[in-house]
This record gives structure tokens, sequence and C-alpha cells, in this order.
């Protein structure tokens, strides 16, 4: 019995400091903008053709930094990637341009090796749309065309609607601007139920995602897209590991905190940059038919307050059709882009 006493108190006991170590760890701050660290970079570089090779740097606005990546000359290309994910998600896209362009991806508030501040606020798409406007300042100043996915779609969108004079063309893949986004949560009942994990994601803590596998499940993304045979075993370590550091993406989260209400407390200050705002310059959506994020009514809309639409539709591809129809979308991309002078 004394045994077993005592094995129990040390069992107790080990508990409670793996405990205290987690909820530290959950606590501590992830690392800030890193450059020539980049795995993805070197990947990058690895596989690209002759021209000039990618190279990385932080750009700092209002105290925070973002990872930039960037190679090729010409009029430039501006990704920026979805949640839980990198720039590197859009590399093939970059690659097929990069003989003709000045390709610019980065890395989102929160996301790779950019700075991730705790407060939600930052991560406001006003706040961050301040950011990329000094970031294109800074490349030259020239009207830039962007490229988007998921949340970065949204994000794109909702900047060409606030600053056409700086956007010559957009292309959104599988997630519309952000006012039709919360637009949707107002009258879709598919989207509210469709968008019940934001609010599980929104309460998410950095310790509660470990012991519920996150990590496993966001990683299996990259895996089944190698086992599907649309990337390379290299690339899917890479877009893994960019992905792995749970604190990270809990702050990335803060994309979701700041910007998407509950469907039952949305305001006309979740509209941004307003309710009604409009996409005026030309615009392609990259939609993948079997994409289950979104319910595809927010189409119409789109159709109705874009000037300029074109839709490339994608049979058999959901909510990544940067991987899954790889040469259809970043040809699609090209030929929407070289419309514009």
């Amino acid at each position: 019995m004394k045994r077993a006493g005592q094995a129990a108190f040390v069992l107790i006991l080990g508990l409670a400091l793996a405990g205290v170590t987690l909820m530290m760890w959950s606590e501590s701050e992830p690392a800030g903008c890193a450059v020539g660290r980049d795995p993805a970079v070197t990947l990058a570089n690895k596989r690209a053709g002759e021209g000039k090779p990618y190279r990385d740097w932080c750009h700092e606005f209002d105290g925070n930094r973002l990872h930039v990546v960037a190679a090729g000359e010409g009029d430039t290309v501006i990704f920026i990637h979805g949640f839980p994910t990198t720039w590197y998600s859009l590399s093939r896209q970059m690659e097929h341009l990069r003989a003709n362009y000045r390709v610019v991806a980065i890395d989102g508030l929160g996301a790779g090796m950019s700075d991730a501040p705790a407060d939600p606020a930052e991560y406001k798409l006003a706040a961050m749309a301040e950011h990329l406007d000094a970031l294109i300042s800074d490349l030259g100043g020239d009207r830039v065309h962007l490229v988007g996915h998921d949340w970065g779609a949204a994000f794109a969108g909702a900047y060409a609607q606030s600053r056409p004079d700086r956007v010559r063309t957009v292309t959104i893949m599988s997630a519309p601007p952000q006012n039709i986004a919360v637009r949707m949560l107002e009258i879709s009942e598919k989207q509210r139920e469709i968008s019940q994990y934001v609010e599980r994601l929104k309460s998410a803590t950095p310790a509660l995602a470990l012991l519920s596998g996150a990590r496993g499940r966001i990683a299996s993304g990259p895996q089944n897209h190698f086992e599907a045979g649309r990337i390379s075993a290299e690339e899917a370590q890479v877009l893994k590991e960019g992905s792995s550091d749970l604190r990270r993406i809990n702050r990335h989260i803060n994309w979701y905190r700041a910007n998407l209400p509950s469907p039952d407390a949305i305001s006309d200050e979740d509209f941004w940059p307003s309710r009604n705002a409009t996409l005026d310059v030309p615009t392609l959506l990259v939609w993948g038919e079997d994409d289950t994020v979104f319910d595809p009514a927010f189409i119409e809309l789109l159709d109705r307050s874009t000037q300029t639409l074109t839709i490339l539709r994608l049979e058999g591809v959901g909510h990544a059709p940067q991987f899954e129809a790889t040469d259809a979308v970043s040809e699609a991309i090209g030929t929407h882009i070289g419309k514009v002078p």
C-alpha cells in the first residue's frame, strides 16, 4: 500500500509539472519575423528554373513585421495565403509567373515567419490593409495584381474594394471578399451551419489545440496532397513545418477573432471596407465545385457587386485549387493579369 501511495504521488506530481510546463509553453511568445531561415525559400530556389532567385526580408509597419518573399522582375503580383498555411502554399502559381513578373508573397500576420502579436485588434483587415499599403509603396508604389486564397482572398478582395487606385487586377480563390462573407452569414442558413467551426476556432488555445490533436489535423492537408501526387515529399514537409507551431496557429486564428463576428452579433462595422463596397477592378474567381467551406450562393452576390468578373469553375476540385488543379489555376491567373496593361 505504501508503494502504491508513493507511485500515485509521483504520478500526480508528474502530471502537475507537465500541466505547468504546458501552460508556460502555451503562454510563451512565438518567435518574430526571421530572414534567411525559411526552408520554404530554400526549396523554392531548388525547384526554380532560370531567372532571378527567391529572396526574403521583413517589412515593418506600425511595430509589426511581415515576412516577405519575392522573385522575378516586371509588374508586381502579390500573393496572400489562407489559414492555416504559409506563403509557400501559392508557390506553384508564383513560379508560373516569375519569368514575366515580380512575384511577391507574404506570410500573413501570425503565420509562417511573420510577427504574431497577441492582440486580435492587430489583425483587423483595416489595420492589415495599412501594412499592405505600406508594402506596395515600398515596392515602388505602382498598381499591383493581387492573388489571394481562402482568408487571403477575403483580404485581397476587400483591399481591392477599398483601394482600386492601387490594384490592377484581383484573383480570389475559394472565398469572397470580407463584406460578402459576412453578408452570407446574415442571409444563408447553409453558410451559418458550415461556419459553426469558426466559433470553436475562436475559443482555441495552444494547449487545447495540442491536447486535441490539432497539429496532426493541420498536417493532414499537405500529407493528403502528397499522397494524391500533387506535391512532392519535400513540399509536404515544408508546408507541415510552416504550420507546426500551435502558438502561431493560435495567433493566426486572430484573423477569425478580429474579423468574423458571431452570426447573431453582426454589425455594420464587420463589413470592411463597407457593407455595399464593390469590386471595380477586373476580378477572377477561382472556385472548386466540390468546395464545402462556402455556400456557392455567394457567387451571385459577387457577380452583382463586381464590375468585371471572370469565373473559373473547376469540377472535382475542393478548397485548395492551387494544389488540386495547379496548371489550370496558374494559367487562368496568367491570362487574367495579362489582359490588363
